[in-house]
């Protein structure tokens, strides 16, 4: 399992899963952290990819509303904060402080107040 802080700087491509690929998506990336932190996450399936494919961000929504709560700050662990980006929706995760996130072309780290946070969403108990 890769530990979160080599995913920064891993480039971007949608599908991509770091293991695998060497790169990562926002859903990869999600996964990734949560799993590092012990927590598990639905596996994707391909109609997720289909309608991300099709500019269907409304996925990303659905899902993190059947995976977790929303809640009204990121908590230490397992916050996934739903952000706008200028290509639609994205993921970002919780870990040290900040953000890991891909809104650009590879991930990085940001503090919480510098992505356009739709929602946080924590895991269900």
């Amino acid at each position: 399992m890769i530990p979160p802080h080599r995913l920064v700087g891993m480039r971007y491509r949608l599908g991509a899963d770091p293991e695998r690929h060497g790169k990562v998506d926002c859903l990869s990336l999600t996964r990734t952290v949560l799993a590092w932190q012990g927590i598990k996450t639905p596996a994707p399936t391909r109609d997720w990819y289909r309608r991300l494919y099709r500019g269907d961000y409304s996925i990303f929504k659905q899902q993190l509303e059947q995976w977790g709560k929303i809640v009204a700050s990121p908590r230490l662990t397992g916050t996934v904060a739903l952000c706008e980006s200028n290509n639609g929706y994205a993921m970002a995760v919780y870990w040290e402080g900040g953000f890991l996130h891909c809104l650009t072309s590879e991930v990085k780290w940001s503090p919480a107040n510098h992505l356009v946070v739709v929602a946080f969403y924590c895991p269900q108990k």
